[in-house]
């Protein structure tokens, strides 16, 4: 892969050396210093600075050169961020590079990283179609029967419910008049099948209470318990050990009054 980035290099050098007339010398010059720019970004894993200047690069002197090493930093972002749009226009890249430059001395290799990068937005392809299958939704419920189910504020239709649903995250509701409504958030895969039951609560049914309260942890008697015994036992024993193998002194232990 490298060497072919190298290649490259040098068909452009001799390239550049190749212009006489004043007009093209001075673009030959302008691509130089932009495809020197470009090489220095594209060592240094900048590939998109080395796009822009390979992209200057071909604009000043139209050379095939320079779309081998544009698709060559397309790839390599592509690696980065994975837009898969980056894999099109390097594959168009390569073949617009073969198609000005059918004899070029790298092209073996580009016709390799060509079937690579198809193999690539195939399994990209693929990944995508999969991504995308819905899943299915099943809702029952007794206390439900008749009731509207809304998925993201729009009408699936009435309970029971079984049906296709996108895949992706959710807000499921379902409303049934003289019914406290049911929500819910939910995620459902691709191509998975996702059963809930739904229990409605009639409007002035109980209110279930609410959780009891935790009680702190100070006014817990297994916390009291487990300091007495630190104080107690611990502090000759375990605690003093601890610090008679450092070599530090134990320090006083408060009382505690465990009344």
């Amino acid at each position: 892969m490298t060497r072919s980035i190298h290649l490259s290099a040098v068909v452009l050098s001799s390239l550049l050396l190749g212009y006489t007339s004043p007009a093209r010398a001075d673009d030959a010059e302008e691509a130089k210093r932009y495809f020197i720019k470009a090489q220095t970004a594209y060592k240094l894993n900048k590939y998109l600075e080395a796009i822009e200047n390979y992209e200057a690069a071909y604009r000043a002197l139209p050379d095939a050169a320079f779309l081998f090493n544009i698709a060559q930093a397309q790839r390599q972002q592509y690696a980065l961020d994975k837009k898969v749009d980056r894999l099109h226009k390097a594959l168009a890249l390569y073949k617009a590079y073969l198609r000005d430059m059918p004899q070029a001395p790298n092209r073996n290799t580009v016709m390799t990283l060509m079937e690579e990068l198809q193999k690539w937005i195939q399994a990209v392809d693929n990944r995508r179609d999969a991504d995308d299958r819905p899943g299915t939704l099943t809702l029952r419920g007794d206390t439900a029967a008749g009731a509207m189910v809304l998925m993201d504020g729009k009408e699936l239709g009435p309970m029971p419910l079984s049906r296709k649903v996108p895949a992706g995250p959710h807000l499921l509701q379902v409303r049934r008049p003289g019914f406290r409504e049911w929500s819910t958030s939910l995620t459902v895969a691709a191509g998975s099948q996702l059963e809930l039951p739904v229990i409605l609560q009639a409007e002035g049914g109980p209110t279930p209470p609410p959780p009891p309260k935790s009680t702190p942890v100070y006014k817990r008697w297994w916390f009291w318990t487990i300091i007495g015994v630190v104080v107690v036992g611990g502090a000759g024993a375990g605690i003093g050990a601890y610090y008679g193998t450092r070599g530090e002194s134990v320090p006083a232990m408060p009382t505690v009054d465990l009344r």
